[in-house]
């Protein structure tokens, strides 16, 4: 008796998963028309004991798109999903490609792709840039067949449709099918994003302006947040220039005002925020500096992403890249939140190119992140809706109130990225990480580091004194009645004392600009 409590909690999981959860894996990222349509190598398996479908759209035509699956394979260009898994599974040796392979360009019926040490699939049929399957008719008591389907949608984009068919021939086997496709689902889902991600970057890269827009999970949404970016850029207060520059991560968007030969500031934002919320700030800055705000790879903007930003090392080598193309040698650097993690990692990583450092607020770094920042900030990206989105925002201290369109305009922008795009995993794992006291030590770059005096991310009081006894050379102060909003809510304070402290700079040696 005591066990029938179990058995019933067990049975009526299994009868959920059953239905709704086993229904919607296998039709993840359809159209109705995906569900019904014919695919090539249907006909391999008249009589299923499973099928399922998952499509995505590509912001890329077809010819962007075939070259990852021609490659795709163990020992060859990967499978394009989690490396980790792809690796602790056997199905790899290598991370996924992050370019086109040109020595595994050539496919032909017959060859065999091998997806990991076991066995390999014998390629059914291959139409370039419309279709390819591979058939695998003869795994034990199981016959599979996996195809991948290309369908243009309009000159710009595609949708990839990915199939399974299987034919289990004992009860056993249908058992193994049942619970191996959660596992298979999630990983081919990530495979789908991987290919995705991959040929918008290959679709932007070889024209001199990339389509903006790039890395969004549907042109729709793309529409949609570059809608609300430039309608949160319609209260900039001061003229603008906008350019995109090109490096092998991709193609980096940066917002220039402020006299031209005035000496450079280069501004970077916080997480998911995009230079939008510079917007309170930039009239000050841009008054006697020649101000530079970066869209940050790999986070919504109007930064289109190329090879994926893995590491810290990563957004030190694209920043310089970024830096170069701008042809500025020396620069004032500030950071705000996440943006001022990168910075501090970049004058660590290039202390000759800062000249002087600000960190407004940053995350993480050198103090540790509040307990509740964690949990609050990936409910709000990994199930993103207004209600997490303002829910988070306002721990933070952001708080729209009546007429104040600057903060709104903001907070639509950065619900409409978390919600819309597609954010790189590789990117994703790059957190704000201390750095050990040795490092600290070493770094040379005056620095300047405000924190708010309700600040709520992390210990003010223990930011300040660690920095005060690591830093050589650096400036502190508690910005009042202020949170992690400082920069909106206090920011003729914040501006006001940033600029003091760099002018410091222009008053002892002034700045030469290199172009």
């Amino acid at each position: 008796m005591v066990m029938l409590p179990a058995l019933l909690i067990a049975l009526a999981l299994a009868v959920a998963y059953w239905f709704p959860v086993r229904r919607w894996m296998g039709r993840w990222g359809t159209a109705p028309a995906d569900l019904t349509r014919v695919m090539a190598g249907d006909g391999l398996i008249v009589h299923p004991t499973y099928s399922g479908t998952m499509a995505v759209v590509i912001h890329a035509r077809p010819e962007h798109v075939w070259p990852w699956l021609v490659q795709m394979g163990y020992r060859r260009g990967g499978l394009y999903s989690y490396d980790w898994l792809d690796r602790l599974f056997g199905y790899l040796d290598r991370p996924s490609a992050t370019s086109v392979l040109p020595e595994f360009q050539r496919l032909a019926v017959g060859d065999e792709i091998p997806l990991g040490r076991g066995p390999s699939w014998p390629v059914a049929t291959i139409e370039p840039q419309r279709a390819l399957v591979l058939d695998m008719r003869s795994l034990g008591d199981l016959d599979w067949v996996w195809q991948f389907g290309l369908y243009p949608i309009d000159d710009t984009h595609t949708r990839l449709v990915s199939r399974s068919r299987v034919r289990a021939r004992t009860a056993a086997a249908r058992l193994l099918t049942m619970a191996i496709e959660p596992a298979g689902f999630v990983m081919t889902r990530r495979m789908l994003l991987g290919i995705a991600q991959r040929a918008e970057a290959l679709a932007a890269a070889p024209g001199p302006t990339p389509r903006v827009g790039s890395g969004f999970k549907t042109p729709e949404g793309a529409a949609k947040f570059l809608a609300a970016y430039d309608a949160a850029m319609t209260a900039w207060p001061v003229p603008r220039d906008e350019m995109d520059v090109p490096s092998r991560f991709g193609t980096t968007h940066v917002v220039a005002s402020g006299p031209r030969d005035a000496p450079p500031l280069v501004l970077l934002h916080g997480y998911m925020a995009t230079s939008t919320m510079w917007t309170p700030n930039i009239a000050d800055f841009s008054r006697d500096y020649r101000v530079y705000a970066i869209d940050v790879m790999g986070q919504p903007g109007k930064s289109v992403p190329g090879e994926p930003v893995r590491s810290e090392s990563d957004y030190a080598e694209w920043l310089t890249a970024t830096l170069d193309a701008l042809h500025l040698d020396r620069i004032s650097l500030v950071g705000m939140s996440y943006g001022g993690w990168l910075a501090l990692n970049y004058a660590i990583a290039a202390p000759h190119r800062v000249q002087r450092l600000v960190l407004l607020s940053p995350g993480g770094g050198f103090v540790p992140m509040a307990r509740q920042f964690a949990p609050r900030g990936l409910l709000m990206v990994w199930l993103p809706s207004r209600v997490t989105v303002n829910w988070f925002m306002r721990w933070l201290g952001f708080r729209a109130r009546p007429g104040d369109t600057e903060t709104t305009r903001v907070l639509d922008v950065m619900y409409l990225g978390l919600k819309h795009f597609r954010m790189a995993l590789e990117t994703l794992r790059v957190l704000p990480a201390m750095f050990p006291d040795d490092t600290l030590r070493a770094m040379r770059v005056p620095t300047l580091l405000l924190v708010g005096e309700h600040e709520v991310i992390c210990d003010p009081a223990t930011a300040l004194e660690r920095a005060r006894q690591l830093f050589p050379d650096v400036q502190c102060e508690l910005v009042p009645d202020s949170s992690h909003e400082m920069c909106f809510s206090q920011h003729q304070i914040v501006d006001a004392r940033v600029l003091a402290f760099l002018n410091e700079s222009r008053r002892h040696a002034p700045e030469r600009v290199v172009a």
